[in-house]
């Protein structure tokens, strides 16, 4: 358990019940000729202003059917103030403000034979307005209720009963375990649960009597809440075996729970004890804490076979001083005042550890866990080294820690043969399975085992084959081939193409036929390791290379202008069963002979491709030049001055027809006549140079591509 200390919400109302009913519960016992001793008991909030105990309280009693046959009351017998803690944590101090009493109401009752069995039942309001889990709480009650069913009548049963209050004040973030068990006369088998208490008496009805009729509706939960989360997010289980409830509230208020317990005879139920009971949730301030960190928690934990000695974990705090007790039975030296001790165990066995974490002053907390200790264990062994898969066999040695008396098991894949073996060095294991082959081998002794896998390698027996190229082949011609042979280990390789050129011992050669024909290729493959072989595969005119034809033709002219761009091409191929030639431009033609006319200029890079009647290709290229044509230049200036550059008029156009050209000085003087396109004007008139100024040229023609007649005009400026 933890002592803790807490910080308190001082208003009563935070920590308080609020409502007078805290929780109850009701049993019976068989007294024998038909006598019942019931028992209720209720628990009250002292500080409350509601209804006191009940002065004498009413209890309905019902058939087996759920009709009312009749009812009693029970007086009043005095009630006691509880001693209230938090978590069971006497180092705490209770707020005075809180307060539970406890009556045990008590009364003989006669219940003769019945062909229905009974059912009783107690009733009242309220839990209160602020339940935290509860919708409506202050207008939802409680029902004590308990059954005497006609199997329980015949053997006059008794009920189970609780046999210890939890407590009702709990810290938000703390666990507490307590020891929820019931206790049953009889004998007969327990079954615990969480469960949800019923309804009962309302604000409007607080106090029912008779009680109304089972069966009875269960608590309307709060969403988030339910029967087994009666914490909601916070933590909350219970064993079912052993009635050990632990809770790990979250958040801080008050909230209602159920706890059952089912009663079985011969695995026939026979009644229900149910407890209904409120917890108040607080924030508390812990001050002081011991705790064992578990066995399996520790860092250097392996399992519980690692041996005997131990090195403890604290993860106490608040505390000045620290007693650990080993549990050693029959010594007092098994002790330890240290934070974290190392202790070594005497012998193996189960041994329940303790911590009394102190402070200089004040309270204690203690702290138990049990340790196993066993004797180390560890399995292991070297795997041996691989096998071909023809005639293997394989030897095993276990090892690594083993005590005496310890049983082996090995488990080996590989559709091995045998496949287990309980011998601690089995032999001749022969595996079918070439490839890793996983092999396990566990040590067994007392509680402790260890298991170690680790692999072996069968090697499989190499295969060899190749392929080649599907592709049609033409000489020259490079054909890859792709080496499909396989082995474990290292494979050698040595290729023989058939052409006489020598070997590769590349693993995916490539090999260049230069000469048509049929060849034979073979792959022979060497292993050195594994399994150790030698394989040779011959394929016989595997590679047939074909004839390929040879692309020429001719080419005239080679340059051209634009507008006479007619080239003339001319097949001169050989082998070719049909050709194509493409001009450059996108535009091609099947013919052997053809003149083509380009229409434009530029530079093109003409081609022919040739095939021969084996599907053999060729190409050949050469490159012709259409040059751009300029249709007409004529100057604006020249200086007839006598040097060598621009001392006549010379207009150019493209080949002209019926040309004839007019020059006029600015009187319109005609001084200049030509009917030849090649003719200049050197700036003279009548043998007598020109003077400087401008003049108008006119110039008549035909067009060369065109055949159409042309006029232009102009100025042409003379410089001196």
């Amino acid at each position: 358990m933890k002592w803790i200390g807490f910080l308190f919400i001082t208003l009563y109302g935070a920590i308080g019940f609020a409502s007078h009913i805290v929780g109850g519960e009701i049993f019976y016992d068989c007294l024998g000729n038909n006598q019942y001793r019931v028992t209720v008991k209720i628990y009250r909030d002292c500080n409350s202003t509601g209804a006191q105990f009940d002065q004498n309280l009413p209890v309905t009693v019902f058939n087996g059917n759920n009709v009312e046959i009749d009812n009693f009351t029970i007086p009043f017998p005095g009630s006691v103030v509880l001693t209230v803690n938090f978590n069971n944590n006497p180092c705490i101090t209770v707020p005075t403000n809180i307060c539970i009493e406890e009556a045990i109401y008590e009364k003989i009752v006669t219940l003769p034979a019945s062909s229905t069995g009974y059912a009783l039942a107690y009733q009242r309001c309220c839990r209160g307005a602020n339940v935290t889990n509860l919708n409506n709480p202050g207008n939802q009650g409680l029902t004590l209720f308990t059954e005497i069913p006609v199997a329980a009548l015949a053997v006059c049963n008794s009920s189970p009963r609780f046999n210890n209050t939890p407590p009702i004040l709990l810290c938000s973030n703390e666990t507490l375990q307590f020891d929820h068990a019931a206790t049953d006369p009889d004998g007969d088998s327990l079954v615990y649960g969480l469960c949800a208490p019923f309804q009962g008496g309302t604000s409007a009805q607080p106090a029912p009597n008779p009680a109304g009729p089972p069966p009875y509706n269960l608590v309307n939960w709060l969403g988030g809440y339910t029967a087994v989360s009666p914490f909601g997010t916070g933590g909350a289980s219970i064993n079912s075996s052993t009635g050990w409830l632990t809770i790990t509230p979250n958040m801080v208020g008050l909230y209602a729970a159920g706890i059952c317990v089912n009663e079985y005879r011969n695995g026939v139920l026979i009644n229900t004890t149910r407890r209904d009971f409120l917890f108040r949730v607080l924030d508390c301030e812990v001050e002081l804490s011991a705790e064992i960190t578990p066995q399996q928690d520790l860092i250097t934990f392996v399992s519980f076979c690692q041996g005997a000695t131990i090195q403890f974990e604290n993860n106490s705090f608040g505390g000045t001083t620290y007693q650990w007790d080993f549990g050693v039975p029959g010594i007092n030296t098994d002790v330890s005042n240290q934070f974290e001790p190392t202790y070594t165990f005497p012998a193996p066995g189960t041994y329940e550890v303790s911590l009394i974490v102190s402070l200089s002053q004040g309270c204690s907390d203690t702290s138990k866990q049990t340790f196993i200790i066993s004797d180390e264990i560890k399995a292991e062994f070297i795997p041996p080294s691989g096998q071909c898969i023809v005639g293997n066999s394989f030897d095993f040695n276990g090892g690594g820690i083993i005590p005496p008396g310890s049983t082996f098991h090995w488990t080996f894949g590989g559709n091995a043969t045998p496949d287990t073996s309980i011998a601690l060095n089995p032999t001749n294991i022969v595996f079918g399975q070439a490839g890793p082959i996983e092999v396990t081998f566990k040590v067994e002794y007392d509680v402790c085992e260890d298991t170690y896998t680790d692999e072996i390698f069968v090697f499989a027996e190499p295969t060899i084959g190749f392929k080649g190229d599907d592709a049609l082949k033409c000489a020259p011609f490079e054909a890859e081939f792709i080496n499909l042979s396989f082995a474990h280990t290292a494979i050698v390789s040595v290729w023989d193409f058939g052409d006489g050129s020598g070997i590769s011992t590349e693993k995916h050669p490539s090999h260049i036929y230069t000469s048509p024909g049929l060849y034979d290729v073979k792959l022979t493959i060497f292993t050195t390791s594994g399994c150790i072989d030698t394989l040779t595969l011959l394929r016989s005119e595997y590679v047939e290379i074909s004839p390929s034809p040879v692309a020429s033709f001719d080419l005239d002219p080679l340059i051209q202008d634009q507008y006479e761009a007619d080239f003339h091409f001319v097949n001169t191929s050989e082998d070719a069963y049909k050709q194509w030639f493409y001009f450059g431009d996108g535009s091609f033609t099947p013919y052997p002979d053809f003149i083509y006319t380009y229409p434009e200029p530029g530079v093109y890079h003409p081609y022919q491709v040739v095939k021969n009647i084996e599907g053999c290709k060729d190409t050949a290229m050469k490159t012709l030049t259409v040059v751009p044509v300029i249709p007409i230049i004529v100057p604006n200036a020249f200086t007839p001055d006598g040097n060598e550059f621009n001392n006549t008029f010379k207009p150019i156009l493209y080949k002209p027809q019926n040309y004839k050209m007019w020059i006029y000085n600015r009187w319109g003087e005609l001084i200049f006549l030509s009917e030849h396109p090649e003719a200049e004007w050197d700036g003279r008139y009548g043998g007598r140079l020109a003077p400087q100024g401008t003049y108008v040229w006119r110039i008549v023609y035909y067009e060369f591509d065109s055949g159409l007649p042309k006029e232009i005009r102009g100025h042409v400026t003379l410089l001196r």
